[in-house]
C-alpha cells in the first residue's frame, strides 16, 4: 500500500456517535441521561481531560462508542463542574467503569467538531489512564459522601411515560398526557368505569361499581389462578384508587407536581391491565 493511502486511511473519520453541545453542560448531561433512560447499558466511561475541560467517551451495548462533547469542567465553582459531578456519580451508580485520560486540547477540539479520526481512536487505545486516579476529586462533597442520595435521579432525569407498558386503551391519553394531566386522568377513569359497566351490566359508579364487579365470591368478574384473598386485594385496589385519587380529582381542581400526576397515571394503567385479565365469574349472582 502506498504511503499516501496509508496516511489517508489513518486520518479517516472515526465511525462513532457524537452527542451533546460543546460548552453546554446541560446538553451534555442530558445526552448521557437519555442513554440511561432508554435502557442503554454504559459499561465504560473514559474522561478525556485537557486542563479544566472534559469530554466523555462512553462504551455502550456490545462495544459501540458515543462521544459526549466538552460541556463539563472542573477546578472552579460553576454549573460546568456541578453538572460534571452529577453525571460522574450517576454513571458510577449505573455500573460504568470510569477512567481518566490526559489528552491534547486539539483532540477535544476535533471531538467537539464531531471529527475524531481513526488515528485518534487508535492513540486512545494505548494511552495509560491517569494514576493515581483523580476522577473522584471532581465529585462534589454531597455526591461523594451521600451515595444513597436519590435526588440525583429525581432532579435530573426527565419525567417520561414508559409507552411499552401502557394499555392500548390509554395510549392516546398517554401521548397527550402533558398537555393537561388532570383532564387526561379523568378521561382515563371514566373510560375504565364505562368498560366495567359494559362488561357487567351494572349502572353503579366509582368504588361501588368495582366492589360489585370484583366481589370475590359472587362478583361478575374474577381472576383465574388466584385465591380469594388475592381477589379481595385486587378489588380493594380498584375501590381504593377511585376513593383516594379519582374522587378528589373529580370534585376539585388539584394542584400537583408533575411527578405525582405521572405516578397516578401509571397506577391507573395498572388497573386497566388487571381489568383486561379479569374473566366472567361463573359463580356470579344475577342482580
Amino acid at each position: 500500500m502506498a504511503k499516501g493511502s496509508r496516511s489517508h486511511e489513518l486520518d479517516a473519520l472515526a465511525q462513532i456517535e457524537y452527542a451533546g453541545v460543546a460548552g453546554s453542560s446541560k446538553d451534555c448531561q442530558d445526552a448521557v441521561l437519555r442513554l440511561l433512560q432508554f435502557g442503554t447499558p454504559i459499561t465504560q466511561a473514559a474522561i478525556l481531560s485537557a486542563g479544566r475541560d472534559h469530554c466523555l467517551l462512553l462504551r455502550i451495548n456490545e462495544g459501540d462508542q458515543v462521544a459526549i462533547k466538552s460541556g463539563f469542567a472542573s477546578g472552579y465553582g460553576g454549573e460546568g463542574p456541578r453538572t460534571f459531578s452529577r453525571v460522574l456519580r450517576i454513571l458510577q451508580r449505573h455500573g460504568a467503569e470510569i477512567q481518566e485520560y490526559e489528552v491534547e486540547p486539539s483532540l477535544l477540539e476535533r471531538l467537539d467538531a464531531s471529527a475524531l479520526t481513526r488515528s485518534d481512536m487508535e492513540a486512545l487505545e494505548i494511552v495509560h489512564p491517569v494514576r493515581p486516579s483523580r476522577w473522584r476529586d471532581y465529585l462534589e462533597e454531597r455526591h461523594w459522601e451521600h451515595p444513597q442520595d436519590w435526588s440525583l435521579w429525581q432532579e435530573d432525569f426527565p419525567l417520561v411515560i414508559p409507552y411499552a407498558v401502557i394499555d392500548q386503551r390509554l395510549m392516546d391519553l398517554a401521548i397527550d398526557f402533558w398537555s393537561d394531566p388532570d383532564a387526561r386522568l379523568l378521561d382515563g377513569y371514566r373510560r375504565l368505569e364505562d368498560t366495567v359497566r359494559e362488561r357487567t351490566g351494572s349502572a353503579a359508579h366509582g368504588s361501588k361499581l368495582f366492589s360489585q364487579a370484583f366481589q370475590p365470591e359472587a362478583g361478575a368478574l374474577t381472576w383465574k389462578g388466584i385465591d380469594e384473598g388475592e381477589r379481595s386485594g385486587r378489588m380493594q385496589l380498584f375501590t381504593g384508587t377511585f376513593g383516594a385519587h379519582r374522587n378528589p380529582r373529580a370534585h376539585r381542581t388539584l394542584k400537583q407536581r408533575a411527578a405525582v400526576a405521572l405516578r397516578e397515571f401509571l397506577l391507573l394503567n395498572h388497573l386497566y391491565a388487571m381489568e383486561a385479565e379479569a374473566v366472567k365469574n361463573e359463580n356470579a349472582k344475577t342482580p
